[in-house]
């Protein structure tokens, strides 16, 4: 998706320099154990070279905290920061906070600012969902550390779609460069189809996942699917809502049924509104 979107603006980042969209975490060897807090300190993390927990952070922040946690992590992938721990709790609750986006809805800010910074934050992020991916895989973190992760790069996912259709109609179809940002857009499209559907295999993995981790991340799903739906392909899009009622009509999936049917109304819903929106006439 990165460098998609690098296509887009024209931003002269080296792709060397940019991490791609991170793959599914391989299965644990033994299911739903949650392993044992053994986080620093917050003030351990700070002299790691991890920002401080207690401000929004840009994309250079996320970017300096994924440094510096991946140089952790090569001692030990269990020092990750935790969900809700006494110790840590407070910075991860900072590395996937929706506060950290408020600097992408500021329409005071040029949107070509907000548009780099926010890849500079994806990169970064998937960065870090790299890690606990592997950490989770390896037991050395909680179900509900992953899960946190994919709703902050589901929230992410959300601005930057935002972030586009407000960055697109200043675009100039006269510019030499418009088709290959054209190009880029389907480029973005087609990445962000790939994580819905990864994503909507998440809830069949009941294994691996405890029930209140799959409701939480379903709730995540029925916050951004409204927003990320609409910018996919048209048959990607149709494959997502198929794949949902698909869940929705699966006996094993009851556990999860109240929440998937309020995902299902909630992206239909916003499914109809975008094909409204783009049968009327343009001026």
């Amino acid at each position: 998706m990165l460098l998609s979107l690098i296509g887009i603006t024209g931003c002269s980042d080296s792709a060397d320099s940019v991490a791609t969209d991170p793959p599914l975490p391989v299965a644990p060897a033994s299911d739903n154990q949650v392993p044992d807090d053994h986080s620093l300190p917050l003030d351990e993390y700070l002299e790691a070279g991890v920002p401080a927990h207690d401000r929004n952070w840009t994309g250079s922040d996320m970017q300096q905290a994924a440094e510096a946690l991946g140089k952790l992590t090569k001692e030990d992938a269990a020092l990750l920061p935790r969900y809700q721990s006494p110790q840590s709790g407070k910075l991860f609750d900072r590395i996937t906070s929706a506060e950290n986006l408020e600097l992408y809805q500021n329409e005071q800010s040029p949107i070509e600012v907000r548009v780099h910074e926010a890849i500079l934050l994806m990169q970064s992020s998937n960065q870090i969902l790299v890690l606990y991916a592997t950490a989770f895989a390896d037991q050395k973190v909680a179900d509900s550390e992953l899960i946190e992760m994919i709703g902050s790069t589901l929230r992410l996912s959300a601005t930057i779609v935002l972030l586009i259709n407000e960055f697109l109609p200043t675009l100039d179809k006269n510019d030499p460069t418009y088709p290959t940002r054209m190009e880029s857009l389907d480029n973005v499209r087609k990445n962000l189809a790939s994580v819905v559907i990864a994503n909507l295999k998440v809830p069949t993995e009941s294994d691996l996942y405890r029930t209140s981790e799959l409701k939480r991340l379903l709730g995540y799903m029925q916050d951004t699917y409204p927003v990320i739906l609409p910018a996919l392909p048209e048959a990607s899009r149709a494959e997502a809502l198929q794949r949902l009622r698909s869940l929705i009509e699966d006996p094993e999936m009851q556990h999860l049924q109240p929440e998937l049917k309020s995902l299902l109304k909630a992206v239909e819903t916003s499914a109809e509104q975008a094909e409204t929106e783009s049968a009327k006439p343009t001026n």
